[in-house]
């Protein structure tokens, strides 16, 4: 119910840290960290864990659910078609199919999967991911000595759908997303909040950083650093004149020219592999209208990317909706994973490949007492739960049982004017019912209209004027003669009551006589005679 989640999402140039505190129907963000990955050391293994123990050095994970990814690079995705859909058939058939599909021996592989939606009835379409036992190895292994020891070790492009569907607003939509990374791009497509189909493609702006390096012969962090506050735009070789972008990267017109070029080459590339994979989708699932294109990654920071990308693709570009009250465009553009890490856990519905299978499960050896005594304890508060419960129950029943009782008595003296109730009130309540039927066929036996009282009655009352002041008094009706007493605050009423009487043709005659008492109260016998049935007077 109540669980603080540690979140990370482990990249090639930076390392982000998101911290949430999970309540009874939400969550709340707690705190956001990035470090950078110092990209001229000379040991990228040592980097990593320097900027790891920086965005740690102040948060003391021992309370926290941990969970991070596996670079994407270092998985395999495959996407699968069974001709049966039994889940249990399937996991069954995943390693046959994984030799097939994977050139690497499968007693070297850590595998797990998730269904898709499938195209036709009866198959299984799953989504399987498989990473090299060392690599998983060596990655846990990075982070033990920091400590950080993750309860899931999930897919990338997973968080990154899971953070789309939490921000999404637009229902039955059909998108692609693409996450431009430092040395990856993330490709999801996604269609009514599913994910499809989705790919890395071995390419980002860590290209562009690498050229700025050769060409200005600067350290590659140095180059990554000078990039970002270069303004570079990729709409037009004149916007970057124009807003001396040439002089920010410390280059001549003509330099700057070909390192204008390489980087738009570089973007071209990337369209040209996105559209593969879009027509390599469709083989499967047929062409789809898609709608727009959601981008994110350090790659979005990068003016005029998105005008590329919607002039190669076809399709609106806008930004991967994310966090509003955080305006820093970093946070905006790099922390979707990491976020989407940590909605995985607490939606439990999304889809979710992980990778902590077999020797990688991790062991709660060392806590298992603890675990047990909660356990315990969670046992016997449920059951005196259980023995307040049936309690509670046995009370309530009986409450309500004196309830009804008093609701059955008060019903009962209100409606037959008798007090004390019976110790029965619907048996007395049936007997009466049918002694006062047994009155009613008599006196309608005395009625020579040939008509029930009831009906009689009905003709009657549905004359009565609507105000409040006509109130009756005197109700006699004797062979085929009804007398009606009663007062109104006007005269007017009664007259209008007595002309609809007669304009309905149901009775011979009506006879009023009136008397004004005082003020606002008019004294009033109005005799009603009824038609004979056939004209003949019965006995």
């Amino acid at each position: 119910m109540f669980e603080s989640i540690a979140a990370f999402d482990i990249g090639s140039s930076s390392v982000k840290l998101i911290t949430v505190k999970t309540g009874i129907r939400n969550f709340q963000v707690t705190s956001l960290s990035y470090e950078d990955i110092d990209a001229s050391a000379d040991s990228a293994e040592d980097a990593l864990l320097a900027a790891l123990a920086k965005l740690t050095e102040d948060i003391d994970l021992s309370g926290y659910t941990v969970l991070t990814n596996l670079p994407m690079e270092n998985s395999i995705v495959r996407t699968i078609i069974f001709p049966f859909s039994d889940p249990e058939k399937i996991a069954a058939a995943i390693p046959f199919e994984a030799e097939e599909n994977i050139p690497f021996k499968i007693d070297d592989l850590v595998m797990d999967f998730q269904s898709l939606r499938n195209v036709h009835p009866g198959e299984g379409r799953v989504m399987l991911g498989a990473a090299r036992r060392e690599q998983v190895r060596e990655f846990l292994s990075r982070l033990s000595g920091l400590r950080i020891k993750p309860s899931r070790l999930g897919l990338e492009s997973n968080a990154l759908f899971a953070c789309y569907r939490y921000f999404n607003r637009i229902p039955d939509e059909s998108v692609i997303q693409v996450d431009v990374g430092h040395k990856k791009t993330i490709v999801n497509i996604i269609q009514n909040n599913r994910l499809l189909h989705t790919r890395c493609i071995s390419s980002g702006i860590g290209s562009l950083h690498a050229a700025l390096a050769s060409m200005n012969k600067i350290p590659l962090s140095e180059a990554g650093s000078l990039f970002e506050k270069s303004g570079l735009d990729l709409t037009s070789l004149e916007n970057n004149y124009s807003r001396d972008a040439h002089s920010n990267l410390g280059m001549s017109r003509q330099r700057f020219k070909k390192f204008y070029e390489i980087c738009v080459a570089a973007i071209g590339d990337l369209i040209e592999q996105i559209l593969l994979t879009i027509k390599s989708f469709a083989v499967d699932y047929g062409d789809i209208d898609f709608s727009r294109i959601l981008i994110s990654g350090g790659g979005a920071n990068i003016a005029g990317v998105g005008q590329a990308l919607s002039s190669g693709l076809g399709l609106p570009v806008v930004s991967l909706p994310f966090l509003n009250g955080y305006a820093e465009q970093k946070i905006q553009t790099q922390f979707p994973i990491a976020f989407g890490t940590a909605i995985s856990a607490i939606d439990r519905s999304l889809p979710a490949i992980n990778y902590l299978q077999g020797e990688f499960v991790p062991d709660f050896v060392a806590s298992s007492r603890k675990i047990y005594y909660i356990a315990g304890a969670f046992a016997s508060l449920t059951a005196v739960l259980l023995v307040v419960n049936i309690g509670i129950s046995a009370f309530v029943n009986i409450k309500n049982r004196s309830h009804y009782r008093e609701l059955i008595n008060e019903r009962f003296s209100r409606y037959f004017h008798i007090r004390p109730a019976p110790d029965d009130p619907l048996k007395a309540a049936m007997k009466i019912v049918n002694d006062e039927k047994k009155e009613l066929n008599s006196i309608d036996a005395v009625l020579q209209s040939g008509d029930h009282v009831v009906d009689v009655l009905n003709d009657i009352i549905r004359y009565f004027p609507s105000d409040d002041t006509f109130q009756l008094s005197n109700l006699v009706i004797n062979e085929s003669v009804v007398r009606i007493d009663g007062q109104s605050s006007t005269s007017r009423y009664i007259d209008e009551f007595k002309n609809r009487l007669l304009d309905s043709k149901k009775f011979d005659s009506v006879n009023l006589n009136t008397n004004i008492n005082k003020k606002n109260e008019v004294t009033f016998s109005l005799v009603i005679k009824q038609k004979i049935s056939g004209g003949v007077k019965r006995d």
